[in-house]
């Protein structure tokens, strides 16, 4: 760049605000600066760089396409400053606090068990417990451990992925249903009742099993789904841990497909804190003694999955 480098981190931080605000008030109040400073910062960086990498418009900021390889080398950068940060602190502080994240049906019956083992050994640390279907991010530090049910968890730079578990879905309705209308048992005995699935690729396969159904509804959440089986209203798909969590209602019968993996992911700077090397090991260990729930809806029963693969 002209004989000239990059400053610091800095220069890449006030940078990646603007790409992702697209205006300087945008950044100003990301960073928490006035919007002059973000306009002065730019201008010094593109002059360091001997390059114009923003058009000033009306509306705001827009990266140039010649700089959008900037971009990517910039995250990298983000990333490598959070992990400094992070492991410089540990040296002075130790790990004195674990934010998870899940969703709720994992939180109960595998994220809360493990903390509860952990903490015996680690009083001093405090768990964070983040749950919601929202996927935070662990490359900005939103959480530092996840254990997530998804295909295959995205490659971000810096972070570990190890599968625990696979999950399976059932279809379930409640014991009235059952007894006034009888319960299916196979997929082919869904052309006489009334079916309603999650709007999700894995949520929505019961539809899909049988060669007929009486009819479908997609409905917006797990807990949707519950309410609708306990009113009556049909037949639903659950994941199996969480029909199994439903005390009014009954298992028809386990899906054979699809089977979800669950991951453990953590970030690779936490790698050698064994404080999160225990914590992980207790969610890995619950996780296996849960496996019969997640993939037969019942304790007990053999498990079908083979683990430790890591990405």
């Amino acid at each position: 760049m002209q004989g000239a480098r990059m400053q610091d981190w800095d220069d890449l931080r006030f940078f990646l605000a603007v790409v992702r605000a697209g205006s300087a008030v945008g950044a100003a109040r990301a960073l928490g600066v006035n919007q002059t400073t973000i306009a002065r910062r730019i201008s010094q960086l593109e002059e360091r760089a001997g390059a114009v990498l923003f058009d000033r418009q009306r509306e705001g900021y827009r990266l140039r396409e010649a700089a959008l390889p900037l971009v990517a080398v910039a995250e990298a950068a983000e990333v490598q400053a959070q992990a400094f940060a992070d492991l410089a602190g540990a040296l002075g502080r130790g790990i004195d606090r674990i934010r998870i994240t899940s969703n709720e049906t994992l939180a109960n019956s595998v994220i809360a068990p493990a903390v509860q083992a952990f903490r015996v050994q680690h009083p001093d640390v405090r768990i964070e417990l983040l749950t919601g279907e929202r996927l935070l991010d662990l490359t900005r530090g939103e959480a530092d451990v996840a254990l997530r049910v998804v295909a295959r968890p995205q490659q971000d730079v810096g972070l570990v992925a190890r599968r625990v578990a696979l999950a399976a879905w059932g279809a379930y309705c409640s014991r009235d249903y059952a007894r006034f209308h009888g319960a299916p048992r196979t997929p082919e005995d869904l052309a006489a009742h009334d079916v309603l699935t999650l709007d999700h690729p894995s949520g929505s396969h019961l539809a899909r099993l049988g060669p007929r159904v009486r009819s479908h509804e997609c409905r917006e959440t797990l807990n949707d789904l519950c309410i609708a089986a306990r009113a009556g209203l049909g037949v639903v798909s659950l994941p199996c841990l969480l029909g199994y969590t439903q005390s009014d209602l009954e298992l028809c019968f386990v899906q054979e497909e699809p089977l979800d993996p669950v991951w453990l992911i953590f970030h690779e700077r936490l790698r050698g804190a064994p404080q999160v090397r225990a914590l992980l090991d207790e969610i890995a260990g619950q996780a296996s003694r849960v496996r019969p729930l997640l993939l037969r809806g019942e304790a007990g029963g053999p498990a079908r999955d083979a683990l430790s693969e890591k990405m």
